[in-house]
């Protein structure tokens, strides 16, 4: 008798000792980490007529698609959240602190998002007024965005519409870059999930930064081309060039 109580206390606090070291691994899966992860966003058509709208000059519709990128960021990840992210190619796991810097808050930062998404817009307007050499004034939707990289996109919209011709050539085409007063394209981060979402909203060709050109080079999603550009007038032969038919310089390495 003696002998099977023995037994079956062992059992029990085996039985507990596993259960304990289960509760124990779950409660680690669960806690919070301070990484984010980012995951491809959606992407905008910037000639919809609810994302650009011109005053004081005639505005043209066009058959294709000029695309700005997003990426989504996901942060108060679980370990677990974080560790399947870093198995899933089509997510990056990157430190908290390089999205959210120390010292401000989350609102903070919303802030300077904002901040940059409206001066991203002004030098988009300054630009294309300078490309058209006309005045006229533009309003901008699509406020939940936040940073400055939709200026390219911004950019080429405006011309776009302001065009006679369809600069598209009836085809889709996303991009990604920051717009500069002087007509600069500049780099951008989260190239990796820009190429995905664009892939996902049926683009034809990427225009990239030329800053990021070796990140989408490594990044390549196939069926996906990308077009190297480092000022707006790259990104407007780039398009000439596609509308007609032909490949726009691809990021040097590309296949």
């Amino acid at each position: 008798m003696r002998a099977v109580t023995s037994t079956r206390r062992r059992g029990i606090v085996l039985l507990a000792g596993t259960l304990t070291t289960a509760l124990l691994a779950l409660g680690v899966a669960m806690m919070p980490v301070s990484y984010v992860v980012l995951e491809p966003g959606p992407t905008v058509d910037t000639l919809a007529q609810d994302v650009i709208t011109v005053s004081g000059a005639e505005s043209s519709a066009s058959a294709g698609q000029l695309r700005l990128t997003t990426v989504q960021v996901r942060s108060e990840i679980t370990l677990r959240e974080a560790a399947q992210a870093w198995l899933d190619g089509d997510h990056a796991l990157v430190p908290r602190a390089s999205v959210y810097p120390p010292g401000l808050t989350d609102r903070q930062v919303e802030q300077r998002n904002a901040e940059a998404f409206t001066a991203s817009q002004r030098n988009a307007e300054t630009v294309a007024r300078r490309e058209l050499g006309r005045p006229f004034q533009a309003s901008f939707g699509q406020e939940d965005i936040g940073g400055p990289s939709a200026g390219l996109m911004f950019t080429l919209g405006l011309i776009d519409r302001l065009t006679p011709a369809d600069l598209t050539g009836g085809k889709v085409i996303a991009g990604t870059g920051t717009m500069t007063e002087s007509g600069a394209v500049g780099g951008i981060s989260g190239i990796p999930q820009k190429l995905l979402g664009a892939k996902a909203a049926g683009a034809q060709i990427f225009l990239v930064p030329e800053a990021n050109c070796a990140e989408a080079v490594r990044n390549a999603v196939p069926g996906l081309p990308t077009a190297r550009v480092a000022t707006v007038d790259d990104a407007l032969a780039a398009l000439k060039t596609f509308a007609e038919g032909g490949t726009p310089p691809p990021c040097p390495g590309s296949r």
